[in-house]
């Protein structure tokens, strides 16, 4: 594949175009080339018992280049009906089915990780010294990444069992899920030690595990030729756990002060980095100003998984006027704003603005004794050891504020439940007969839609939706991020 990356590049406005030849320019262009065959083979049988007990069995056989040998995933499913569709047995439930389904599914290694190459770009220096090889026209090492010859896919086995359930002559429809699945051999970098020749090595290495209910209902509260309105809702919860990182500490899934990680033993994401030390019983430990202490090393600051999510919509059809809304719920989980982090050390966060007048002597993070009467601007905070004034020292030069490692980023901690009325769309669909002979159409449809339009939270001024380093396994962290986008739209669709 070819890649092109331009930094900084100038734009003549009037023209609309893009300068790629002048000295302000900063750019790379590089391209890669890889090798991978695979092939799959795959059956199914599937067969049905009275028309009551419905059972499907598949087996898939995959070969690929980057694994020694074939690997079969095998899958099972069985449903068996309690009550047939508009059953006239019971008028409450007019549809019941019980489910069950096992299965595993594997994905192969990447490219060339089977094997030790060769890398460029490098350079030896010392504090005078410095080789870099680009002097000499470029040249090539053995690559300090071993391969791995003994790769194999990751491996995720999962079952569930489930129902699905309607009533009242198919007006209320409910389906429930439980499920849990485990992932094996999941393919990291583990480090080697140095002296062996090699800093790391993919391997199949680490495990993981989820398991979850979900729910989902529709129920149309009206039925009439003129009118129809119903309501729609789903509700899950997924509970993580990484099992093993082959001895590995932790993983790095984003980089930064903060960073979102993989930690045995923690679910996937896990915040990780400097903060307040703690005692067993989680009280603070405090210098002898009353004020915490950091810790020697990062720790692992929260989980920004959330504990439920959730939706609920609303649909209305009246002749030819069409409602649609949707708002979604996200319960708990913890997320990291750093912009507010930052911006507490200059002062233009809402905490910082807060000016009294103290009633007694209090000590500042400085060991400075600030006397009753005095006007600051501040705040007053009890750690354990008594009040104490969060001042500008403790928000520019202390630990409350800032970049970099030596935070108490525990502080900067907060609750990332949150509403949003996620969309709002109105309709109207043309399709009377007298419309059909004049424009020989079928239908005609206009619409307005407005998405993310308001947004409920606690976190002033950070949409706790955004991720700092956008779709991935790491979460929960922003710094300085663009929030979610407020779109509105208008579509006309139109059928023949």
């Amino acid at each position: 594949g070819n890649s092109t990356e331009i930094i900084g590049f100038l734009v003549n406005a009037r023209k609309q175009t893009t300068d790629l030849n002048t000295a302000a320019e900063a750019s790379t262009i590089s391209n890669s080339k890889t090798n991978l065959r695979s092939n799959r083979a795959y059956s199914t049988l599937g067969f049905d018992i009275m028309d009551n007990l419905f059972v499907n069995v598949s087996g898939a056989l995959e070969a690929s280049s980057t694994v020694n040998e074939t690997f079969f995933y095998p899958a099972a499913d069985v449903a068996y009906q309690l009550i047939a569709p508009n059953s006239l047995a019971n008028k409450a439930i007019s549809f019941a089915k019980v489910r069950a389904s096992w299965g595993k599914v594997g994905i192969a290694p990447p490219s060339h990780a089977a094997q030790t190459l060769a890398e460029g770009g490098f350079s030896y220096s010392t504090y005078s010294d410095p080789l870099d090889i680009g002097l000499y026209g470029g040249g090539f090492r053995l690559d300090d990444d071993r391969g791995n010859p003994n790769l194999e896919p990751e491996i995720k086995t999962e079952w569930e069992i489930g129902a699905d359930l309607r009533f009242f002559q198919d007006r209320l429809a409910l389906g429930l899920t439980y499920y849990q699945n485990d992932i094996t051999g999941i393919i990291i970098r583990t480090d080697l030690t140095p002296s062996f020749g090699f800093d790391t090595q993919i391997s199949n290495a680490a495990s993981m595990e989820n398991k979850g209910f979900e729910w989902d209902l529709d129920y149309s509260i009206i039925q009439k030729e003129d009118l129809k309105v119903g309501v729609y809702a789903n509700w899950s919860t997924n509970d993580n756990l990484v099992t093993s990182l082959a001895g590995t500490e932790t993983i790095d899934l984003t980089g930064g002060s903060v960073s979102s990680r993989a930690i045995a033993g923690h679910a996937l994401g896990a915040l990780y980095g400097s903060a307040a030390q703690t005692d067993e019983a989680g009280n603070f430990i405090l210098n002898e100003d009353g004020f915490p202490i950091l810790t020697a090393s990062p720790v692992v600051l929260g989980d920004p998984n959330p504990d439920w999510r959730g939706a609920l919509g609303l649909r209305v059809n009246y002749k030819g006027f069409s409602l649609n809304a949707l708002v979604e719920h996200s319960q708990g989980g913890d997320f990291m704003p750093r912009t507010l982090h930052v911006l507490n050390r200059f002062g233009t966060t809402a905490i910082t603005a807060t000016r009294q007048t103290l009633t007694e002597d209090l000590v500042n993070f400085d060991g400075d004794v600030i006397p009753a009467g005095t006007v600051v601007r501040g705040n007053i905070e009890n750690f354990g050891g008594g009040n104490v004034l969060l001042d500008e020292s403790w928000y520019r030069t202390g630990i409350g504020g800032g970049f970099g490692d030596n935070q108490a980023y525990n502080f900067s901690l907060f609750d990332a439940t949150f509403t949003r009325l996620r969309e709002i769309t109105l309709g109207y669909t043309l399709s009377s007969q007298a419309f059909r002979d004049k424009t020989h159409l079928g239908s005609a449809t206009f619409s307005l839609s407005g998405r993310n339009l308001v947004l409920w939270d606690n976190i002033p001024g950070i949409d706790p939706e955004i991720n700092q380093t956008g779709v991935g396994n790491g979460l929960g962290l922003d710094y300085f991020t663009n929030p979610s986008t407020r779109s509105y739209l208008i579509s006309v669709s139109v059928n023949y």
